[in-house]
């Protein structure tokens, strides 16, 4: 094999793998302009953040957004892996000298990396697959001649070579070989792949039973305590084109722990349908010229037996690395469903107001073990640590009181856990100070992680809880990037979503968060400013550790050239005499800014004054100066405006609820069909989604989201189960 560039030859046949064009292939999937593309891929390039890009290159992106640009970098680096897979398998292929024209046509052909794949599959082996040992005995004649659908005794009975392989091998050797080639080459067809992957997704069903209860008993007693919980799929059929997200999740969840057997139904017509069109394909398959043309027969159905049993042995495989794949597919749309979720609940979350100022009691709420208290000061420090127990009411009370006369608290935080009613009860029979209910999504994950030990090396992890308690209700933000983002359950399933790929994508929506929002750089913490554009966290704890910053110009003595171009402009210094220090303009623009300010431009003027503020700044649009205007009015404002945080109401248990009581609490979780909604007990409770409007709802989140303060009404109460059934109608 001799190899020039990309060109590959193996001295009768060339092979040519062109690199794609990556800005062609990503504006037309994508339906960007081509320059806007080019743009992205040439900053990326330069190392250029996704936030400085979508803030302050607007003028060469044409506005893009996050999501766009990072659509844009993905799907090139989606498809120069496959490139690179494609060029990987043709080299493998061409080194074992078993590469042919349709086999690289079948490469060129693949759209994803499981189809590039499944078609170099067999060669990955250093052991020879039945059909390679086949052709290297020259049985290849012999399919090509089978593939036609021509009877070989009466063709062959006089052709030389057919006697020669007569003479060294059995008949039914060769035929059994020549089989054997035809199921290979068949087998990485990509358009009969793409054909029955087609006719799946669009027409078959796909069906679950219950596993035989002898399979049952061998599951642990946890995941015997759940088959009750899935009877609905113990005998379940539904089209492949129905299925929702949620049940492609049950599904999988229940095949994992053995509960479940899921199959894709496999019917004749299925085999018939791909039969036929295999038929089409061998139809245009060009005659060996060697072959008398009298003898050749038109190919069509029904087959000869040996081209029917090369179709069948090939089907078989086919059919089971078809349905992988198409499981595959279905489990990736699901978990981008579901990330799409975690995602909006995650930024509705990180955007809560922050409660600075106050001094505060956070209350970590147990029973025997007791309940951990700590007083943080106004600057968000723990000066006093404490303990009550429940169970020693006269006790805790006593403990509460003097805190409450002696420490002057504006504020009492308690988490959500299990004995939080029965605290809260005690703190509100004792004093009218506001109390405020915390999520404690993530809060265990947090307390014993090396961020927490770095931050508290000297508190045990039941403190570093309780402080995190407060703190998240100061500033909900700079708390809860120290939790590992898949920790905050916020979300539908995420524990069953790949673990790599959701962290990637909710860093995603925190990073975004965090450069959205201004950010004081002489208090921000450093695990803020590693979220910071540019900023990793060598340089946040550089930065932490050489505050405080008297401006922008002073900052920059901490971070590389690059590092600043990206990152400064995301920082605010409310030292700085330099009032564009506390905007969102981008030093580069100050210039601009002040001639902006000083002419009194504003975005009407902007054609009369084209040829200046050229001049100044070359990338200046009308964007641009309105960029520039509304960033100097809203210097100082808070971007975080809604308040998720949840005021304590009076204790009370299912008995004190009656049908038709209208309540006013707070969604928990969105998801597909569900809005998850805290009515002070312990346990959320559901509004479906066809009781969430009065006007039909496809999507809870189109509605509602998470954090929001909502009126729901009690319809219904089970006697037995005292399940609440509640609506959001009619209110």
């Amino acid at each position: 094999m001799t190899q020039i560039d990309n060109k590959i030859t193996d001295g009768e046949n060339l092979y040519v793998l062109a690199e794609p064009n990556y800005v062609e292939v990503v504006s037309s999937e994508l339906w960007f302009k081509s320059f806007q593309v080019e743009v992205v891929l040439d900053l990326t390039a330069e190392w250029s953040t996704v936030p400085f890009i979508a803030r302050y290159r607007k003028e060469r992106t044409g506005n893009l957004d996050e999501e766009q640009i990072r659509a844009i970098i993905e799907l090139r680096d989606k498809t120069e892996k496959i490139y690179k897979a494609k060029q990987t398998a043709i080299n493998w292929i061409m080194e074992l000298w078993k590469m042919t024209p349709e086999l690289f046509d079948n490469i060129l052909k693949a759209k994803t990396l499981k189809e590039v794949e499944e078609i170099y599959k067999p060669y990955k082996s250093k052991k020879k697959t039945k059909a390679m040992i086949a052709i290297e005995k020259w049985f290849q004649f012999v399919a090509d001649i089978i593939k036609k659908n021509i009877d070989l005794t009466n063709t062959l009975s006089e052709v030389e070579w057919w006697q020669e392989l007569l003479n060294q091998y059995p008949i039914e050797e060769i035929l059994e070989g020549s089989v054997h080639i035809i199921s290979a080459e068949v087998s990485a067809n990509s358009d009969l792949r793409a054909d029955l992957m087609e006719t799946l997704q669009k027409y078959w069903t796909i069906v679950s039973k219950k596993k035989p209860e002898k399979a049952l008993e061998k599951l642990n007693e946890k995941d015997r305590g759940q088959i009750s919980k899935f009877d609905i799929y113990s005998d379940f059929s539904l089209k492949i084109s129905w299925l929702k997200p949620y049940q492609i999740l049950a599904l999988n969840r229940w095949e994992n722990i053995w509960i479940l057997w899921i199959k894709i139904e496999k019917t004749d017509m299925t085999l018939e349908w791909i039969k036929k069109h295999y038929s089409r394909i061998l139809s245009n398959l060009s005659t060996p010229k060697w072959l008398d043309s009298k003898k050749i027969y038109k190919v069509y159905l029904p087959f000869i037996s040996l081209l029917e049993q090369a179709f069948l042995d090939w089907y078989e495989a086919l059919f089971t690395s078809v349905e992988n794949e198409l499981r595959w597919i279905l489990s990736e749309v699901w978990e981008d469903d579901a990330i799409e979720t975690f995602k909006q609940n995650l930024a509705n979350l990180l955007m809560t107001k922050p409660e600075y100022g106050k001094k505060i009691l956070a209350v970590d709420p147990w029973y025997r073990a007791g309940c951990k208290m700590v007083i943080l000061d106004d600057l968000w420090n723990p000066v006093k640590f404490d303990k009550i127990y429940l169970h020693q009411e006269n006790d805790a009370k006593s403990k509460l009181k003097s805190i409450f006369e002696s420490e002057n608290i504006d504020v009492v935080v308690v988490w959500n856990g299990t004995w939080v009613n029965e605290t809260i009860a005690i703190i509100q029979s004792l004093t009218d100070t506001e109390i405020y209910i915390v999520n404690e999504s993530g809060a265990s994950v947090y307390s014993a992680s090396e961020t927490a030990q770095e931050e508290f090396p000297d508190l045990d992890s039941l403190d570093r809880g309780t402080v995190s308690i407060g703190r998240r209700f100061i500033d909900p933000l700079s708390e809860l990037v120290k939790v590992p983002v898949w920790s905050i359950w916020v979300g539908m399933y995420q524990h069953d979503v790949a673990e790599k790929k959701l962290e990637e994508k909710l860093w995603n929506v925190v990073e975004d968060t965090v450069n959205e929002i201004w950010i004081n750089v002489n208090t921000a913490s450093s695990y803020v400013l590693s979220y910071i554009s540019g900023i990793d966290k060598r340089a946040a704890k550089k930065i932490y550790n050489n505050r405080p910053y008297k401006s922008r110009e002073h900052l920059k003595k901490q971070l590389s050239d690059k590092v600043y171009e990206q990152a400064a402009w995301f920082l605010r210094v409310p030292e700085s005499k330099d009032i564009l220090d506390n905007t969102d303009i981008h030093p580069e623009q100050y210039e601009l800014a002040r001639y902006i300010t000083s002419k009194s431009i504003w975005v009407k003027d902007f054609d009369s004054n084209k040829s200046e503020l050229i001049k100044i700044y070359p990338d200046v649009n009308v964007s641009t100066i309105e960029f520039i205007i509304n960033s100097i009015n809203n210097s100082w404002q808070e971007k975080r405006v809604n308040s998720t945080h949840k005021k304590a109401w009076k204790s009370w248990e299912k008995a004190d609820v009656k049908v038709w009581d209208t309540l006013e609490w707070v969604i928990r979780n969105v998801v597909a069909f569900w809005a998850f909604v805290d009515i002070g007990m312990k346990n959320d409770w559901l509004v479906h989604v066809s009781q969430i409007s009065d006007s039909f709802v496809k999507d809870p989140k189109e509605v509602v989201e998470v954090w929001q303060t909502v009126k729901v009404k009690v319809t219904a109460i089970d006697d037995k189960t005292g399940k609440i059934q509640l609506t959001m109608k009619w209110l």
